[in-house]
This record gives structure tokens, sequence and C-alpha cells, in this order.
């Protein structure tokens, strides 16, 4: 019977990460159990964590496991010179701090580009590729929300930039002086007619409700139902300044940054609405801009102060107030936090 010394050479070697040594079906299903705000933090950790994180195989077990959730992408411009807009995606460390993480894989965006969400895909289309000469660029572009790859596809027929488009019948609609559909499946472009509206001169804002585009331009707003080709005015809703809005089963949200005050309006009721619980959430000399968190509300605020010459994006999360058996406008402020880049 013979027994193995240990060497001092044994004694300086780094003991193996436990989880990298576990088979390769308990490691993903480990991590598919573990929420995505982790994972860009887990990337760092080795190539195989790496390329874990951005397989097909571990977002089907997700999926499977019921553990599907929401993930917010963040499009930032860094030197308007330069025209470009990076990537950047919401995650929490493990102190609970949250920060925006930039995705190296995605190459610049154009600006004034429009974004479309289809899926675990963004699509980008047109912007400017040059901002100072007002150079447009009529292409087209999907981000895979998985890999964090992009994939050049179809160009547009006609360049167009700080266009508004929508997602209708699962096709994508962009609106400028001109109406063209994109279908995704396809690859294909259609040019349509134009309803006889009166141009803007530039379009702030759009969301689809209910199969309609409501459309926001610098004179009207309007209501276009694709189907039909009818487009109407709907001088209710251009009342506000309804810009970087987003949509809640089938209600429109905007925070009002010269009132401080979140404001909702109901295609069906056409009436606007000061939604109760949320306000002053504004710092000074900020900007909002608010988009749709799986059924909760995420606001980001842009505040540049011009005599220290710094920038800060606060962030904020608003859920709706559940009261039984009514209808309920008021909203909960869940956090409201200053991210770091």
């Amino acid at each position: 019977m013979s027994s193995k010394l240990a060497t001092n050479d044994d004694h300086l070697q780094e003991p193996p990460i436990l989880m990298t040594s576990l088979p390769d079906e308990i490691l993903l299903d480990c991590v598919a159990r573990l929420p995505r705000s982790y994972y860009p933090i887990l990337s760092l950790v080795s190539k195989q964590f790496r390329s874990l994180v951005t397989s097909p195989e571990l977002y089907r077990r997700r999926c499977f496991l019921g553990y599907e959730e929401h993930c917010l992408y963040v499009a930032i411009s860094e030197n308007i010179e330069t025209s470009n807009i990076h990537w950047y995606t919401l995650a929490r460390k493990p102190n609970d701090k949250l920060w925006l993480v930039r995705i190296p894989s995605l190459p610049p965006m154009p600006l004034h580009g429009s974004y479309v969400v289809k899926g675990s895909s963004i699509y980008v289309m047109g912007g400017f590729h040059q901002w100072q000469r007002g150079l447009i660029t009529p292409n087209v572009s999907r981000l895979d929300c998985v890999s964090h790859m992009a994939e050049p596809l179809t160009r547009m027929p006609k360049a167009v930039a700080a266009s508004v488009s929508a997602l209708v019948d699962g096709k994508l609609k962009s609106t400028s002086k001109r109406i063209m559909v994109f279908d995704t499946v396809a690859q294909t472009w259609e040019v349509r007619k134009r309803p006889n509206w009166e141009v803007g001169r530039r379009w702030f804002s759009s969301v689809e409700i209910a199969g309609k585009i409501y459309m926001k331009s610098s004179r009207i707003s309007y209501v276009y139902e694709p189907k039909e080709g009818i487009c109407e005015t709907d001088p209710i809703l251009h009342y506000r300044n309804w810009s970087n809005s987003c949509v809640i089963d089938d209600v429109l949200y905007y925070y009002d940054d010269r009132s401080n005050f979140l404001r909702a309006y109901d295609p069906k009721e056409r009436v606007w609405e000061g939604v109760s619980g949320v306000l002053g959430l504004c710092h000074d000399g900020s900007w909002s801009y608010t988009t749709s968190y799986g059924k909760k509300l995420a606001v980001f605020f842009h505040k540049v102060d011009l005599l220290s010459k710094t920038t800060e994006i606060w962030y904020a999360e608003i859920a709706k107030e559940e009261r039984c058996g009514e209808r309920s406008s008021a909203m909960i402020l869940c956090l409201m936090e200053n991210l770091a880049l």
C-alpha cells in the first residue's frame, strides 16, 4: 500500500474554479437560473462563460425553466461630431448598484436612426452617418440581443433620418415623406403611397397601439391606420409634447419635463391624465426618455451641468398600482438611481 505525498509544487497550484469543472449540462442549468443582469459580469470571468452567456442553448433553457425576463438596452451618443451611437445594457453589480455596461461586440450606430424591437432583436434603420455634413444612410441592421452581434439587412429604398417607425402585424413600418414597409422574414421593402397629411418639419415620436400608429410631428399629431390607409389628426393628443413616449396596456405614457410629472393618454377615452404617485423626478437642466420594461415604466433622465461640464444619467423604475376591482391611473416609484458608466 502506498500513499502519495504532496509536493511544494502541488501547494502552489491554483485551485480550479468549481463551476467550470462541472459538466456542461449542469453548468448551463446553473447559469440559466441567474438573473440576466449578472451576465455582463459573468462574461468577464473566462472565455467559457463569455461563450455560455451568448449561446442560444442558454436562452432556450431559460425559456423552458420559465426564467424569461426583459432587458434594457440603451443607445448613447458619446460624440456628436462622429455621429456614432454606442450600445449599453443595464446591469446590476453584486453590491446592488446599477450600471450601464458597454457592449463592445456591437458596432457604432448612426445618429437619429429609427429603432424597432421585435422579439429578441432590435432593428436600426437609417440615420446620419455624418451629422455635420447632413449625410444620411439607407442602411438597416438587426441587433441580436442574445449573441450581441449585428447583421446587415436589405437597405431602405430611400435614406431617411429622424423618421418614425413601428411594428404592425409583424412588419416594420417607417414613415417620413413616404411610407416604407419591411418584411423581416422575406427581407424585402415595399414603398406605399403616403396618406394626404401635412408633413411637419420633423417627426418626434411614434408608438403603436392596437394596430394603429400614433405619430407626432412639429405641427400636429396623427393617427394612422395602415390596413385601410386612413390617417386622421388628433389635436387632443397633440395638446401635450409626448416625445420619447412608450405604451403599456394600450395607454401612452411620457414624462413631462416642464411640469415634472408623468402623464398618460388613453386613446379610447381621448383624454390626458396626470399619473398620481410619480412627480418631481426630473432635475433642472435635464430631459427624459420613457420606455416600457415588461409591465413597468423605465424613465431615463439625462442631466448636463454646463458649469462643471459633467453629465449624469438617472434611472427611475415605475410600476402600476394594483387596486382590486377598479381601474387605477396611479403608479408607484420602485427605484431612482444615478447610473455609472
